[in-house]
């Protein structure tokens, strides 16, 4: 076995909760405490296993750049600051039976509002902050992603020396090690939904639900931008490995990725909504925020954009938007019913492979988009320059 694949075998997906300060797997039950409080399924952020989160600590040495423009957003500051000093965590906390001095240590909120760590003895820490592997996944344990993703060869390659098998290799390596790779625009995006979407029934209706304040493209491109891996002087709009022609089709740029990462958002809220919705226990403020959010998602794929295009298609957004219409159908004619889990769920799957195959454009040939002036311009408020 070669090394890069004996460093990164596939991790087990190990998502927990963090109710209580317990993990939970796919494979444990939750506990009482997490079914009275929230209960498993309807937890929003599927975080990652806090056994193997390393800290941003072991990321500097290589993207000392990108913790610097991490450090300058409000993923590291902001978000953990919330939780101690905003009168509506308080708020949020006691509607949900949580002690006001666990909020910010031992509570459903870090999972979204900073990173969960657990030590060798099963002792759970929160790292103040939405970190690196809040956003690209845990990876420590020695068939992690950490070491794997750097190493470009024998000993002495370099990234511009790493020939194409090995690349093929070192990247289907951190996709079974489940790092979140800019490469993976879908994995990404839908991290990024993972929390920006409050899918948990309980915390929505404690009022904490976010409404529909999220676009994705300006936050991306904004302040929590940090590409800087191939130039360190410049803080690149995408992802400039992405851009990269070592290993990619030459012709790859800025313009096409926005392009790309605008409609996969819009897909990526209709598939989350529609997830949530399937959570919902009544028909209640959640289930009507949801209801909400897939009615403008689809109107916003089927109708300014669809309807609009005159000479280009994009036939997996046709499919998406053709798998949510019984859904709008059935929820005209008798609104909401939790009974209709099922149908909420089998039109979520059409649009998450209708995503995923969307997200391997390189939105070159999408140019009519721009046209119809949806995708976000820029300039983008507070991007770290150097």
């Amino acid at each position: 076995m070669s090394p890069i694949l004996r460093n990164a075998i596939l991790v087990a997906s190990v998502f927990c909760c963090g109710l209580g300060g317990l993990a939970v797997t796919r494979w444990q039950q939750p506990s009482l405490a997490q079914e009275l409080v929230a209960p498993a399924e309807t937890v929003s952020a599927s975080v990652v296993d806090p056994s193997r989160i390393e800290g941003h600590a072991k990321c500097v040495d290589c993207h000392a750049r990108e913790i610097k423009a991490w450090q300058a957003s409000k993923h590291a500051t902001r978000a953990f600051d919330l939780l101690r000093t905003a009168p509506t965590s308080l708020e949020y906390a006691k509607k949900l039976g949580i002690r006001p001095e666990d909020i910010a240590r031992n509570s459903l909120c870090t999972t979204c509002h900073a990173t969960q760590q657990r030590d060798e003895v099963g002792r759970l820490h929160i790292l103040s902050g939405v970190s690196c592997e809040a956003c690209h996944n845990a990876s420590g344990g020695e068939d992690g992603w950490l070491n794997a993703h750097a190493v470009y060869g024998p000993r002495g390659t370099r990234r511009e020396g790493e020939s194409a098998e090995h690349y093929a290799q070192r990247t289907d390596a951190c996709e079974k090690a489940a790092q979140f790779r800019s490469a993976n625009a879908y994995q990404l995006v839908k991290r990024c939904f993972d929390c920006h979407v409050v899918s948990n029934e309980a915390l929505a209706e404690a009022g904490h639900d976010h409404g529909d304040g999220f676009e994705f493209v300006k936050k991306a491109l904004g302040e929590v931008r940090h590409n800087f891996f191939l130039d360190r002087q410049t803080n690149a709009e995408v992802a400039t490995l992405w851009t990269d022609a070592l290993h990619h089709a030459a012709g790859r740029n800025a313009a096409g990725r926005k392009r790309v990462l605008f409609v996969l958002a819009q897909l990526i809220d209709l598939e989350t909504s529609l997830r949530s919705l399937a959570t919902a226990t009544d028909e209640n403020d959640f289930s009507a925020l949801m209801v909400e959010r897939i009615e403008d998602a689809w109107g916003l794929l089927a109708e300014d954009l669809l309807e609009e295009l005159t000479e280009t298609e994009i036939p997996e957004v046709a499919q998406a938007t053709e798998a949510v219409k019984p859904v709008l159908d059935k929820l005209d004619d008798d609104g909401f019913a939790p009974e209709d889990k099922k149908l909420y769920l089998d039109a979520a799957l059409k649009v998450s492979q209708a995503a995923k195959k969307f997200a391997a454009r390189s939105g070159n040939k999408l140019e009519e988009l721009d046209d119809l002036d949806l995708v976000p311009k820029g300039p983008f408020d507070g991007v770290f320059h150097p």
